[in-house]
């Protein structure tokens, strides 16, 4: 067979069962093309995770359905055995047992157990090459050099080990921890590096770019002050320092590239003309022009990206890009020419409209993606920190930040002595508070919770009794809202007064309140939220958590987007919800009406509780008068759907 899927998908050949239950201890099934082939089959999974959420599932969405022949199901568990399933439906579903020991039988079982599941593809392809044991050792270095590229007998002096980290660290890719403490044994049997941090700079990528950054200055200063340089031989406007690994042509240029993407700071004080020109992305030279370079460098590989889109983590990377770059146009629009300004506006548009198709296409196949190593959900969010396993865990909820927002302010955090791991995450549609930030704090999706599907002051209670479910008592988890606005005091804060609280979710709707009372676009927000992120409030809230020893995560229920108004509809009472770029109504036939009337959206209820009819504003359009501006949220705009998951890190605690 052509791929591991091709093993596990002839289980569900026609004809079709209707009920399947499976043992799925490696969550194969809940890979996002294996979801995909069962969305086209009309076959739904279903986990069990507690047998009360999914039997309300079952009875709710399936019994029916199943009864009349109209989809197939599958009831899987990510037990090695089947004493988790209902006996009702154990005793008439089809019974499968699915694992990646049969598919590769001659590696480490424990070690392969580890892959993310997206490294299983890489591994098939060159399975037929392994001649090793089933030793742990054995497997973890066939998977190194096959599967992660990473090979060690490559890395002999710190030049090549720079090269690695560059590498290793840039392309985010995810190595379980078994095979990064195996690459740091090897490491550091090599004598060179006896003096480096191996494994810090190994382990963590916000160390390796502290690390960086600091080495950056300090050999910039070493240029500067050189008396004897080395002419390159092709050009007199190079010359290299020939001790230090920043000077191989190699690693010039993967500096460069985390320069213009904002993951290292470029310094300032330094004049051109003392120091060679390849290192001017890592100086401060003319801020114009570097900021346009910039510019120009995102708008190219968001281009790139749009080619491939296929994936939920292809739209997480553009979403995270595309942030970057819209945050510094609403810097830069004054210096732009008018190529540029349509260049953006162009990208813009076709990446909305490939976004609004993609989600038609396979948001339906996220909520059952695993959480680890990132959560792709919001709901998931909370499943997540309760596996991180730290002493003291807060949340923090900035209310509707996009990613521009978000790129903002962790320009601002970087100033103020912070790095950040960031990855994204997908909110719940429609993108209203009372339905993706109420899935953030109860860790369900929103069918779970349709008694308050409209309101959000139930969040405390599913917030603490999540963590109560999972052995924290209620009296050690506090939860806070409406929190942001005026001067920071310590003592309104309950995590940093209250010495037994291990657990704190906090809702800061600054950004929220920002968008809601924004008359100038995004540009005006990013006008007012800096006014706010200088105000300190933020930055003390960061500080306080962090002195009172909690690990610090950031994340949003929605983003916004800018957004122009088509008129008014009214309907009345048929319409439960009325939002600027949503609205739910009672029935079904009425929502399709407007749809077609207006050409317009109707989303598929994709996790929902029944009876919600959700009709959204496709592109830049809102249910306001028409011609009118807003900033606004409700529909499925990347900048509305896709939203930051950050931890915060204080650089004297790394």
């Amino acid at each position: 067979m052509s791929s591991w899927r091709e093993e596990i998908l002839y289980i569900f050949e026609k004809p079709l069962s209707p009920l399947y239950i499976v043992s799925d201890p490696d969550g194969l099934l809940n890979d996002e093309k294996v979801l995909t082939v069962f969305q086209e089959k009309n076959i739904a999974v279903v986990d069990i995770q507690d047998t009360i959420s999914f039997r309300y599932i079952f009875e709710t969405k399936y019994r029916t359905v199943l009864k009349n022949r109209e989809v197939s199901l599958i009831v899987r568990t990510d037990k090695d055995n089947l004493n988790s399933i209902p006996y009702d439906l154990l005793r008439t579903g089809s019974k499968h047992n699915i694992g990646l020991s049969s598919i590769f039988p001659k590696l480490s079982y424990p070690v392969i157990k580890k892959l993310n599941i997206t490294d299983i593809d890489a591994l098939y392809t060159v399975y037929g090459q392994y001649q090793g044991s089933t030793s742990n050792n054995d497997t973890i270095d066939f998977l190194l050099k096959k599967v992660y590229k990473v090979h060690l007998n490559t890395i002999e002096n710190t030049t090549d080990f720079m090269k690695f980290l560059l590498s290793y660290h840039y392309r985010g890719k995810h190595i379980p921890k078994d095979f990064v403490l195996y690459v740091i044994k090897e490491i550091n049997q090599i004598e060179e590096l006896t003096s480096i941090p191996v494994k810090q700079l190994v382990q963590s990528s916000r160390f390796f770019y502290s690390y960086l950054q600091a080495e950056w200055h300090d050999y910039i200063n070493q240029l500067r002050k050189e008396q004897d340089v080395i002419k390159d031989p092709i050009s007199s406007n190079f010359y290299y320092h020939a001790v230090h690994p920043f000077s191989d042509p190699d690693v010039r240029r993967l500096l460069n590239d985390l320069f213009l993407e904002n993951k290292l700071q470029p310094i300032k004080g330094f004049n051109k003309e003392e120091l060679p020109i390849w290192v001017r992305p890592g100086i401060v030279v003319d801020e114009c022009a570097d900021r346009v370079e910039k510019f120009n460098h995102f708008l190219e590989k968001l281009n790139e990206e749009l080619n491939n889109t296929s994936t939920y983590k292809t739209w997480t990377s553009i979403a995270k890009l595309y942030g970057e770059l819209s945050y510094l146009y609403h810097q830069i629009a004054n210096e732009l020419n008018e190529d540029m300004h349509q260049r953006f506006n162009d990208l813009s548009h076709t990446m909305n409209q490939n976004f609004e198709a993609w989600m038609f296409e396979k948001y339906a196949t996220l909520y059952n993606i695993p959480y680890y190593p990132n959560p792709v959900m919001v709901d998931r969010i909370p499943h997540y920190l309760e596996g991180v396993q730290r002493d003291k865990l807060a949340l923090i909820v900035l209310d509707g930040m996009n990613f521009t927002q978000w790129s903002q302010i962790k320009q601002s955090l970087f100033k103020h002595e912070f790095q950040v791991e960031e990855s994204g995450v997908f909110a719940w549609v429609p993108t209203l508070t009372s339905v993706s930030r109420q899935a953030i704090f109860s860790g369900k999706m929103p069918m779970m919770f349709s008694d308050s599907i409209h309101t959000t002051n139930k969040e405390e209670k599913l917030w603490k009794t999540f963590w109560e479910d999972r052995g924290i008592p209620k009296q050690n988890v506090s939860y806070q809202r409406a929190l942001g606005q005026g001067t920071f005091e310590i003592n309104q804060i309950e995590a940093l007064t209250n010495k037994n609280i291990t657990v704190a979710g906090l809702v800061v709707d600054t950004v929220d309140a920002l968008t809601h009372g924004a008359i100038q676009g995004h540009k005006g927000m990013a006008a007012e939220l800096d006014v706010w992120l200088q105000n300190g409030y933020l930055l003390n809230l960061l500080n306080g958590l962090s002195e009172a020893g909690f690990s610090i995560f950031i994340t949003s229920d929605h983003g916004n987007t800018e957004c122009q108004g088509i008129g008014r509809i009214s309907d009345g009472v048929l319409v439960q919800s009325k939002g600027e770029r949503v609205r739910i109504y009672n029935d079904k036939t009425i929502r399709d009406e407007r749809a077609n009337e207006y050409s317009l959206l109707k989303w598929p209820n994709i996790g929902l509780p029944e009876g919600m009819n959700i009709l959204l504003a496709n592109e830049d359009k809102a249910f306001i008068p028409n011609g009118e501006q807003a900033v606004s949220h409700g529909s499925i705009s990347l900048k509305e759907v896709i939203v930051p998951f950050v931890e915060v890190i204080p650089i004297n605690k790394q």
